[in-house]
This record gives structure tokens, C-alpha cells and sequence, in this order.
């Protein structure tokens, strides 16, 4: 609902259910209708001559009846969004990201060791899904997963939201982290013919396991972090895994591997000694070539795979049966190397070969909108009705050097320039851009959309939250 109904709603509640539904009042808001229309006026049981009833009876079926007058007094003006969102600011919960975009405080905390920053950056972030009071009350911290390049596990600590507090938040980083003979490590070594990022990794809605890919003897590895060994590992593709995604649910796993296929797993919790187990049930087959990412959706019993190909496949996930397969550019050069799948019901999918390119589809296939752009995409996010973007650009820097013998030459070097941009989703429009110092790995956005995490090169962790506001006030009618 637009600002406008909201602060006008109350003036149709007094004139429908209200106090300007009969009276003088009524007439001054020009809402008189005819006199049997209203609720109490006649009672056709009380009416003996068979015509005036039937004449009565259908003028309230053909123009209607007048509904129950609920109100003798002025309805209140519902709040703004502005004076709503300070009230939840004020009970102690971050304001909503999305609403306050022109507002938004960066604030950093170091994560990594300082010989470790430059060298293995994280490149996963997890807020486990079933922390309740997520970034919202205050009292026990929440937990916060990192994984960097070399598979090292950070298990921090996150106070939430605290209203008194000028930094919004307070950090606490894993100790293991300092030393490394008792640091958290995935254990099973990679593979190196793979670059290793976000898509790689997923964590249990409890926080107790870490779901892993890209290892050499393509398996799906399962790593308890609260036994810190790895206690599950099964080899199901015939190829390194190269993707993985868990549902809203928990209970779902969808990996994607060279071997062209994806495999829907069923995960298994139990309780008593804290492992986890886990099925193939479903092999879903159609590309021609690598799959680079997968996306799932419970509600909408949709699983979505991207390929290098140029091909995105959709599936059921109950059933695995084949829905469509989109064909953004109709391209083999132009592989599909990230896509997400909104709760509204939409798809998209970047490209990128010479040049990066976003496609925004509907459910039933159809293109909403494709932008074409210069700049490398790292990560991306789609929520709600916004696309958020992680970027990094290199730019051209010119140096000049001043010789011994007077003369001066010039050398060109590069600077990567980095950007969260904010976008539109149907548009595609900028809405607001935040410049950092320093190469972006990765995104993460808390469930309640107060805090979007940044994961940076230099082993820092970037908090974007929307800024604290004063309490708005109402207008004077003088004013209006």
C-alpha cells in the first residue's frame, strides 16, 4: 500500500464503517444515499403489500446496503512509515535496510589475523536461520559463520541490535582464529583446478554443520562444528562439485557438479550425537556442461541450475520433473555463472563472457528485463524487490616518475574500484551505490533486512545498517 492510502485510510473507514456514515455529518461529506439502503431503515418481514416489498427488496439487490455503522468517533490516522520504523527503533529493533537507503552507516570489524588478510580472505558468511532474535533483542550473542579460501571456519560472536549503543552492534571474533594449531578447519583439501567462493558452502539452520564442496575425490562433505572433525562424506557425482544451496526448510541440499548433473539430497538430523545424514533422492539431469550455481525454492517447489552451457534448467523439487530450460543470450560463449530465485516469484541470472550481463525472468519463463554492464559482478542478491550487487572495477591510474636527467615518464597501473549498488528490480535502476577501499568476495543479508555483511580482501567485514532517525513528527493542519 502506497503512502498515500495510508494516510488517507482513515477518512474512507469514517465514511464507510464511521461516524460520517449517517447524521449531519454524513450529509457535509456528501454520503446520503437512499433512505433504503441503510441497514436499520426498513425490514421487509414488517412490510405486507407483496409490490412495495418486492420493490424494496430489489433496489438493495441492484444499488446495494449501507454495512454496519462500527464508529461514533473520528478513526485515528494510521502511522507513516517513517514514524513506524522509529517506534521499532525505539522497543529496541533495527529499522529495515530497504527503507532507509538513503541513510545507510558502514561500519567495519576485523575478522582475519593480520598476516592472514591479504592472503585468505573469506569468502562465506552464514547467520544460521533459526536465531529467533537475530539482530533484534538484546541478551545472548548470536552466532556468525565465516569460512576463508584455505576452508579455516571463524564460529564468532554477534551481539545483536542494542538502542543504546552507537555502533549498532557489538563483535566478538572466534579465538581459534589467532592460533593456528587450534583453528577449525573443513579438513578435506580442495581441489585446485576450482576457484573457491560463497557458493561452495552452506550451513545448518542450527549452526552445528557445514555442508561443503569442491573437494578433489568429489565428494559432499558434512563437518560438525561443534566435534570439529568432519563426520560425514559421500560420493555421489562422478565429478568435482562445483555448487550447493539448502532450502528455507534445512532439510533440502541440491548440489551441482562438472559431471553436467544436480542432485536433490534429503539431510537426516540427529539429535542425540549431534551428526547428520544424507540421501541422494533425485538426479536431475539436461545440461551439456558445468553447472556453476543452483537455486531452490520450497514454496514454490522449484529448483533452479545454471551451466556454462548458457542454459538455466528448472525443475521441480518434489519430483524433479522438468519444467523449462532459459536460454538468456541463445549463446554457448555467454555461460550462466550465478542465479537466485526469489519468494515472488522471480528468476535471475547473470552472464558474463566480454561483458556482464543480468536477466530478470518471471516463473513461466517470460523476460521482465536484461542490463548490460561494465563492471565485474562478484556476488548478488535478489530480495524482495531490490537487486543488490557487489562490484569491483578496475580502473587506470596514471603515475608519473621524475627521472635524474630532468625528464619525467609516466606509467599506467590499475585500481579496483568497489561498489554495493542497489538496484530496482524490474527497473534495473540505481537506486544507491556505497563505495569501499578495497575488492568485494561476498554478501550476505541478515533474514530481517537490518544488516548487509560485506566481505572484503584486506580480511575485513563490512556492516552496512540503516542509520538511526529522529522521531518524526505530524504535520499542524496550518502546515498541511
Amino acid at each position: 500500500e502506497s503512502n498515500y492510502v495510508s494516510e488517507h485510510l482513515h477518512e474512507w473507514i469514517d465514511l464507510i464503517f464511521g461516524y460520517k456514515q449517517t447524521g449531519e455529518a454524513a450529509i457535509d461529506a456528501l454520503n446520503v444515499f437512499m433512505y433504503c439502503s441503510y441497514e436499520t431503515a426498513v425490514d421487509g418481514n414488517t412490510i405486507d403489500d407483496d409490490v412495495t416489498r418486492e420493490a424494496i427488496d430489489s433496489m438493495i439487490q441492484n444499488f446495494g446496503q449501507i454495512p454496519s455503522q462500527l464508529l461514533t468517533e473520528p478513526h485515528p490516522p494510521r502511522q507513516t512509515r517513517e514514524q513506524a520504523t522509529f517506534q521499532l527503533e525505539s522497543q529496541g529493533r533495527p529499522s529495515h535496510i530497504f527503507q532507509n537507503l538513503n541513510n545507510i552507516k558502514a561500519f567495519f570489524v576485523e575478522i582475519l589475523p593480520h598476516e592472514e588478510k591479504l592472503f585468505n580472505p573469506i569468502i562465506y558468511i552464514s547467520i544460521p536461520k533459526n536465531q529467533l532474535r537475530s539482530f533484534i533483542h538484546q541478551g545472548i550473542p548470536d552466532v556468525l559463520i565465516t569460512i576463508n579460501t584455505h576452508g579455516v571456519i571463524g564460529n564468532n560472536g554477534w551481539h545483536p541490535y542494542d538502542r543504546s549503543s552507537n555502533n549498532f552492534f557489538t563483535f566478538e571474533r572466534d579465538p581459534t582464529l589467532l592460533s593456528e594449531r587450534n583453528r577449525l578447519n573443513t579438513t578435506a583439501p580442495f581441489s585446485p583446478s576450482i576457484d573457491i567462493n560463497s557458493r561452495l558452502f552452506a550451513v545448518s539452520h542450527d549452526a552445528k554443520f557445514i555442508y561443503s564442496g569442491a573437494h578433489w575425490d568429489w565428494s559432499l562433505r558434512t563437518y560438525s562444528i561443534t566435534k570439529a572433525k568432519t563426520i560425514n562424506s559421500i560420493v555421489h557425482h562422478t565429478d568435482i562439485i562445483t555448487c550447493l544451496t539448502l532450502d528455507s526448510t534445512g532439510y533440502i541440499l541440491i548440489t551441482g557438479s562438472r559431471d553436467t548433473t544436480c542432485i536433490i539430497w534429503y539431510l537426516t538430523l540427529n539429535e542425540q550425537d549431534s551428526t547428520t545424514f544424507t540421501s541422494p533422492k533425485i538426479t536431475l539431469y539436461g545440461h551439456t556442461a558445468e553447472v556453476t550455481c543452483v537455486a531452490v525454492s520450497s514454496e514454490l517447489d522449484l529448483v533452479a541450475s545454471g551451466s556454462l552451457d548458457g542454459t538455466c534448467n528448472m525443475y521441480t523439487m518434489e519430483h524433479g520433473i522438468y519444467v523449462r530450460t532459459l536460454r538468456p543470450t541463445n549463446s554457448i560463449n555467454d555461460p550462466i555463472v550465478n542465479l537466485k530465485v526469489s519468494d515472488e516469484r522471480h528468476i535471475l541470472i547473470q552472464t558474463e563472457h566480454d561483458d556482464t550481463h543480468l536477466f530478470l525472468y518471471s516463473i513461466n519463463g517470460h523476460l521482465i528485463r536484461t542490463r548490460k554492464f561494465e563492471y565485474h559482478v562478484v556476488d548478488m542478491l535478489l530480495s524482495d524487490q531490490y537487486i543488490i550487487l557487489a562490484v569491483n572495477h578496475s580502473s587506470p591510474i596514471e603515475k608519473r616518475s621524475e627521472s635524474t636527467s630532468s625528464s619525467s615518464s609516466s606509467t599506467q597501473t590499475s585500481a579496483v574500484i568497489a561498489r554495493v549498488i542497489i538496484k530496482d528490480m524490474f527497473e534495473m535502476i540505481t537506486i544507491q551505490t556505497i563505495r569501499l577501499r578495497t575488492e568485494i568476495n561476498c554478501l550476505y543479508l541478515t533474514k530481517d533486512y537490518s544488516h548487509l555483511l560485506v566481505s572484503v580482501k584486506d580480511g575485513k567485514l563490512f556492516v552496512l545498517t540503516a542509520g538511526k532517525k529522529r522521531a518524526p513528527r505530524r504535520l499542524s493542519k496550518f502546515e498541511k
